[in-house]
């Protein structure tokens, strides 16, 4: 699978807050559905997430109704698997707890610092999320400074002194994706008056302010649910998980492992963690494979080890079973070569805009929600065709809010 150039990627975000960022404090551009012109269906925001639930994912108007807020993630766990044909699912507890924090003690006037203990831009989705961020902060807080400290996912267990090394800078706020168990420098910076936020990931304290992200448990569940539907509830499956013991991935398999424990016929062979890498999904499937004869489905919670996957498919001669993955150009190729039917959960890593705007708004002394979960896009093989962009490169994340245009500019697609 070819890979994004950080350079390739931060064009593209830049190109996407340019437009976006005419108004202001606003988000970016929509990235739960593609603009005019692209391959989407026109209808993909109805879809991708309940109709008039309010805008969760903008953090630049904190003043949305609280209680809209407060009911916006048990209403995703009802409605969401309805766009796949399934049953709602019963919310947990915690989706019931949104509420809105009162941040006026973090106000600051004029320029602020931001500290951001990133993830380091080791393949595509974090490339992306790396340069969506600072492209973010140099078109809309251009008088303001960001500190990005990236941590790569070998390296987990060295964050906690990545974020200590950021609090010795004194930022105005932290905001930091967890890579491990980030507990004590999230309460230390919260004992010193910094607010957190954490973008994409969870820790076991209360001590930040809110979260940016999708719901993970949700991810998980909707693309093993759509698994046990398409293998008629029975049959053997195998999983391949992201990085072991992050809490992104950690989440996403714990809501497949919820899902598929419903089912007694249905029997998972195996489980392995691939790091969200082509290479290491492939040597996963490829022990698989050689140890089982009959692998009836794979749930995946991400698009790089699935493009992995189906390459050892491929390489063995056997074939492609019913996958669960991501909306990424490679692994919608493989599904338009080889044929077999998959669902696609988005996980958009432009959200880390997002984070920003929600640390800015924090800053401002406006109220924000305690958990603000973005939109995805969800949709299966019969939708194929309305997202795959076979003229643009693998590493594209769909949906793109760029034009055909700019994505022929930036040197993402070739003209159809």
């Amino acid at each position: 699978m070819r890979r994004m150039t950080r350079s390739a990627a931060l064009a593209v975000v830049l190109a996407l807050v340019l437009a976006a960022c005419s108004g202001g404090g606003e988000e970016p551009a929509d990235t739960t559905a593609p603009p005019p012109d692209t391959t989407a269906p026109a209808d993909t925001p109805d879809t991708t997430q309940p109709a008039d639930d309010g805008d969760t994912t903008d953090s630049t108007e904190p003043e949305a109704d609280a209680a809209t807020q407060s009911d916006i993630l048990v209403r995703a766990f009802q409605e969401e698997p309805q766009v796949l044909g399934l049953d709602p699912f019963e919310a947990p507890d915690y989706a019931y707890d949104i509420v809105e924090v009162d941040t006026s003690q973090y106000k600051k006037d004029g320029p602020r610092r931001i500290a951001f203990a990133i993830q380091a831009p080791e393949f595509s989705w974090p490339a992306t999320y790396n340069d969506a961020v600072t492209a973010r902060m140099e078109e809309a807080y251009s008088d303001s400074e960001l500190i990005l400290s990236p941590t790569g996912l070998g390296e987990a267990d060295t964050q906690v002194g990545t974020i200590e090394d950021l609090l010795v800078q004194q930022p105005d706020a932290l905001i930091i994706t967890p890579l491990t168990d980030v507990r004590g420098p999230i309460e230390r910076a919260a004992a010193q008056g910094i607010p957190v936020l954490l973008c994409t990931g969870t820790a076991e304290t209360d001590a930040y302010v809110t979260r940016v992200d999708r719901d993970n448990l949700l991810n998980g569940m909707l693309g093993a649910e759509w698994i046990a539907r398409e293998i008629g509830y029975e049959g053997n499956i195998v999983l391949l998980g992201g990085p072991a013991g992050v809490p992104t991935a950690e989440a996403r398999l714990e809501g497949a492992m919820a899902v598929f424990s419903k089912y007694p016929d249905i029997n998972i062979l195996g489980q392995e963690y691939t790091n969200w890498d082509a290479a290491d999904g492939r040597t996963a499937m490829a022990a698989f494979l050689t140890q089982f004869d009959d692998i009836d489905a794979v749930w995946t919670d991400g698009a790089g080890q699935a493009v992995g996957a189906i390459e050892a498919f491929k390489e063995a001669g056997r074939e492609i079973p019913p996958f669960a993955a991501e909306p990424l150009n490679g692994f919608l190729r493989l599904a338009a070569e080889e044929g077999f039917p998959f669902v696609a959960v988005g996980y958009p890593p432009s959200h880390s805009s997002q984070c920003l705007d929600a640390a800015m708004a924090v800053l401002d002394g406006e109220p924000v929600p305690s958990f603000i979960n973005i939109e995805v896009p969800i949709f299966d093989t019969d939708e194929l065709d309305e997202w795959y962009r076979p003229n643009c490169i693998d590493d594209l994340w769909l949906p793109t809010p760029l034009t055909d245009e700019q994505l022929i500019d930036q040197g993402m697609c070739e003209p159809a």
